[in-house]
């Protein structure tokens, strides 16, 4: 079955790195092939890369020999071609194609994003491009001259300063939300309420679709990270201990008041969009569900957590339909 998805920052990464390792076969053309490329990019026996590998650019430090070394070292083919700007990779029946070069900058400051599909055409072109641009290899003699011209790149840019780098902030597409079973005290029912008719406003299917909220007495950790439209598994606990995983919904907002004036202390309540008729299944049903997407072990108990893999979003999401029922397809 054919499949296209989009893959930003950690997510893309994560993928590069899996898809890579299951494949039999990879042919990539990286522009920019940097410190830590040869960990970043587990290349093998028989794969075959195309680097931006002019003296011009080893110079300025945007292609270390010394990684590329590494990979011929394994028995990667590796190719140079001047003005090189491509970042595709070709695993097997399916390519990644996007913005990322190889470095430890690309993989742990800059914002990334590619697009991931196994489409047979786009495969075949990829293919067909990278073929083309396999015409110079990089030789024992040139990869020795490089060495001698490679310069690092200095941290001091322009783009970060010293040890003030900052890092990209990893987000999640999915949560699943570990809650137990709280009525909100009646003194702060009448706040709480004008949250909630704020966010009835915020409805984007009201036919189909209604109001949920959960509330925490702090403010966590996920709500740094949280985003309108962002989907939230609820596992929820009620007072006899039966654990019920609901439906996906996505978050209209983040609400918060003083729960407590002399302490100043604030509520947080999370409003959802969920389906109307959103079929629930058990937490052992989910568990036996899950356990080929995700650790057993971490599912032992519920725990909020956030579900940086996109491709495991997508199938835990994949569980229900859109419109909330149990699918027929898992």
């Amino acid at each position: 079955m054919s499949f296209t998805t989009f893959l930003s920052n950690e997510m893309l990464w994560q993928n590069i790195s899996r898809t890579i390792k299951n494949a039999s076969h990879v042919d990539a053309a990286i522009a920019y092939f940097g410190q830590g490329g040869a960990k970043l990019l587990p290349l093998r026996k028989g794969d075959r890369l195309i680097v931006d590998m002019s003296p011009a650019t080893v110079k300025a430090g945007g292609t270390d020999p010394h990684e590329v070394e590494k990979l011929i070292h394994r028995g990667v083919w590796v190719y140079t071609r001047r003005h090189l700007h491509a970042k595709t990779i070709i695993a097997d029946r399916s390519v990644i194609s996007g913005s990322a070069n190889v470095s430890k900058r690309s993989h742990q400051q800059l914002d990334e994003a590619a697009i991931f599909t196994n489409d047979q055409s786009a495969v075949r072109r990829a293919r067909e491009f990278i073929e083309r641009l396999s015409t110079e290899p990089v030789r024992p003699e040139y990869l020795e001259k490089c060495k001698q011209l490679y310069r690092p790149p200095r941290p001091n840019d322009g783009r970060a300063h010293g040890n003030n780098i900052q890092h990209r902030a990893r987000y999640a597409k999915l949560w699943i939300v570990n809650l137990r079973d709280i009525s909100i005290p009646k003194i702060e029912e009448a706040r709480y309420e004008q949250g909630e008719a704020k966010a009835k406003k915020k409805l984007k299917h009201a036919g189909q679709s209604e109001l949920d909220n959960f509330h925490w007495p702090f403010r966590p950790p996920m709500a740094d990270e949280l985003d309108t439209g962002d989907w939230i598994i609820q596992v929820m606990t009620d007072a006899e201990k039966s654990i019920t995983v609901y439906p996906p919904g996505q978050l209209l907002f983040v609400d918060n008041y003083i729960r407590n004036p002399k302490l100043a202390k604030l509520r947080y309540v999370f409003h959802l969009e969920i389906p109307k008729r959103g079929e629930p299944m058990s937490w052992t049903k989910f568990r036996q569900m899950t356990k080929s997407l995700l650790k057993v072990g971490n599912l032992a108990t519920p725990r909020t957590r956030p579900i940086r893999d996109v491709q495991v979003a997508d199938r835990l999401l994949a569980l229900w339909t859109p419109a909330g029922r149990l699918s027929r397809r898992r």
